[in-house]
């Protein structure tokens, strides 16, 4: 498929790697000459040198046989006019970032009126994100699938967990839970794991089951801990807004901190509930007088990684139950999880996977029901689908079916319960299924047959 990226920064960037990497045609547009040249050479993809609202460059990126244009500069207004421009001379679909907390409240407006098929806000997503893992903070990370009926969590197993060195079938049978191992992280490698793989200590297992389920798990393996009331926010950018906002509807307190004055007083227009510190987030002493010692959790969103990496550890040394920072480049991620700090946050990678789904589901050849996706590592991925009459294989048990070695039907959601598969179960059109794979370019549920 063609797609042009107007917008060479960090989300582009990373809307670069990954759909490169699935052999589209991708083209980026930025006035920025120099980033264009570097992610051409580094990419091996074209590359035009000038604005996403300037009807030549446009054409000069053959706009009109775009299959998605996406514009996702760090100006709203150009992002949300680029995208009309490109869908009156021809392109297909058309993905807009858009910001502003008042242009996102009118997302339908937006659809309608200006021809953009998927507004979105990285901030606020990665926010959503952020504020469900605080409402399970057992977890490293958290999805959920089927409209909350079932969720995906990390955990990180450490030192002293009782499951350590039993395989997957007997942790199942002695502790009497309904759920799926769906996958496991070990030395930077990713495994579907079968009923006789051992777990050991330091990997990072992915569970499937309802909320219920994984609670009561996670209480027997002592892993257990209470949902936050009580959150310390370091930085006060758009994401430390949204989620303040989202976890004081949840009745949490919230306490935000942050160096800049106007900033700070703006805040405290915004968010009466919330108690507002103008402050050095960084400084320790400023954060052990503020009482960050006495919250259920912890969360970085400075601008930079390397202070939120220094925040993170220092929440950790005074024991805050949850700590989670926001680190967008992949190097210094890979740092904090070395430095034992679990859950960490990239606001690109997180609207990255949103607009891969988004892409997917609309290519040739796919059938249009991919609900979500998880990446893992870049190295497999969860999927949910809704089974549609296009479907070859429905109301036929899963014993019958020749299932390719990499991939594990992870669940099927039907009326809103969660089924584990056994070799009886059958998928039914309308059901939400739920793969997980080491296959890449996933379009459709087909594809889980030989």
């Amino acid at each position: 498929m063609r797609l042009v990226i107007v917008g060479a920064g960090k989300v582009g960037t990373t809307l670069i790697e990954k759909l490169s990497k699935e052999k589209h045609d991708v083209i980026i547009v930025d006035v920025d000459d120099e980033k264009v040249e570097r992610l051409v050479n580094k990419y091996d993809i074209r590359g035009i040198a000038g604005g996403g609202c300037d009807r030549s460059v446009l054409q000069e990126a053959e706009v009109s046989k775009a299959d998605f244009f996406i514009a996702c500069t760090s100006r709203d207004e150009l992002n949300i006019l680029s995208c009309m421009l490109a869908k009156k001379m021809g392109a297909k679909y058309s993905v807009a970032r858009v910001r502003d907390p008042e242009f996102y409240s009118e997302e339908d407006y937006m659809s309608k009126e200006f021809s953009i098929d998927m507004p979105f806000n990285p901030e606020l997503r990665t926010a959503e994100e952020i504020a469900q893992i605080l409402k399970f903070p057992s977890a490293v990370n958290i999805e959920t699938f089927a409209d909350g009926s079932v969720v995906m969590i990390e955990l990180l197993i450490k030192k002293g967990n009782p499951i350590i060195d039993k395989s997957v079938v007997d942790i199942i049978k002695e502790y009497e839970v309904k759920l799926l191992f769906s996958m496991v992280e070990r030395d930077g490698k990713v495994f579907i794991p079968r009923g006789d793989f051992v777990i050991k200590e330091g990997d990072r297992i992915h569970i499937t089951a309802t909320e219920q389920e994984i609670a009561a798990f996670s209480k027997d393996m002592q892993m257990y801990k209470k949902r936050a009331k009580s959150v310390f926010i370091v930085g006060g950018g758009k994401i430390a807004y949204y989620l303040a906002k989202n976890l004081i509807e949840s009745r949490v307190n919230v306490t935000i901190i942050d160096i800049d004055e106007e900033r700070c007083r703006e805040l405290s227009e915004k968010l009466p509930e919330a108690t507002i510190l103008c402050g050095d987030g960084t400084d320790q002493d400023v954060l052990s007088e503020e009482g960050i010692a006495k919250c259920d959790a912890c969360v970085a969103l400075t601008g930079m990684d390397e202070e939120n990496v220094i925040i993170a550890l220092y929440a950790a040394s005074k024991k805050v139950a949850k700590v989670v920072s926001k680190v967008d480049r992949a190097t210094v991620a890979q740092m904090v999880r070395n430095l034992g700090l679990d859950t960490v946050v990239s606001p690109r990678n997180v609207i990255a996977n949103k607009i891969l789904r988004f892409v997917r589901s609309r290519r040739e050849g796919g059938d249009g029901s991919i609900n979500r996706l998880y990446n893992i590592l870049d190295k497999a991925e969860a999927l949910e689908f809704i089974a549609t009459a296009e479907c070859k294989f429905l109301n036929i048990p899963l014993k019958d079916l020749k299932i390719k070695n990499n991939y594990l039907v992870n669940g099927i959601v039907r009326n809103k319960e969660y089924i584990i598969p056994t070799g009886d179960s059958y998928i039914a059109e309308g059901d939400a299924v739920l793969i997980v794979t080491t296959d890449k370019n996933v379009t459709d549920l087909n594809r889980l047959i030989k």
